[in-house]
């Protein structure tokens, strides 16, 4: 699980925890009952909050390999100045 995923888990745990300390037992089935229109919206509510998830981690994994690429290439930036660097020692050895 990455950093983002255990930040985003440990708030869905502490709005579980919330609501459970808030709503009273019962209540999901008595809005089913007596208000389709606040369900909907709940569900849609949740369907939001669950795609909005999903973007993140998402975008935290784009983050990640971008991370990556910029390492890679400044990597690869290095070795290419080291190796670089080698003909030219070699070469001025030889001149020597």
């Amino acid at each position: 699980m990455n950093p983002v995923e255990r930040v985003l888990n440990r708030e869905l745990s502490e709005l579980l925890d919330r609501l459970a300390a808030s709503v009273p037992e019962g209540s999901l089935e008595q809005i089913r009952a007596s208000s389709p229109t606040l369900r909907a919206r709940l569900d849609e509510a949740e369907l939001s909050l669950a795609a909005v998830r999903a973007a993140l981690i998402e975008g935290y994994g784009r983050w990640r390999r971008a991370l990556e690429d910029v390492e890679n290439l400044w990597a690869l930036a290095a070795w290419r100045s080291t190796a670089a660097e080698e003909p030219a020692e070699k070469a001025a050895a030889l001149a020597a």
